[in-house]
């Protein structure tokens, strides 16, 4: 599932970096959508905090970076709403499967 995810973020980076431009957003992007295991879970999910809150709108790519979000971070209130959401703005089989699974975990 992890590989899909890193596969549409990756191809979605130069469309992310025009449409929310802020200072940081290529370091946010990296670690939102690269850093579980590499950085503290509180650093990915600052990160992914960042680029949902800068988004020029709600879209599949935004759903992508709540479903980051939901897998880094260990409050199951927030799994609970970022799951809502990822079923909200995608539609993509292997997010909406997660999304599932962490509402039955978590809400």
């Amino acid at each position: 599932m992890m590989e899909r995810f890193l596969a549409v973020g990756c191809m979605s980076l130069v469309a992310l970096a025009s449409a929310s431009a802020y200072e940081g957003v290529e370091k946010d992007f990296t670690v939102c959508t690269q850093g579980q295991g590499k950085a503290a879970n509180e650093a990915v999910v600052a990160a992914c905090t960042r680029l949902i809150d800068n988004a020029a709108k709600e879209n599949e790519m935004v759903g992508f970076f709540y479903a980051m979000r939901a897998t880094a971070n260990d409050d199951k209130s927030s799994n609970c709403r970022d799951a809502h959401k990822v079923l909200e703005l995608t539609k993509d089989k292997t997010f909406v499967d997660g999304a599932k699974t962490l509402i039955k975990n978590n809400c």
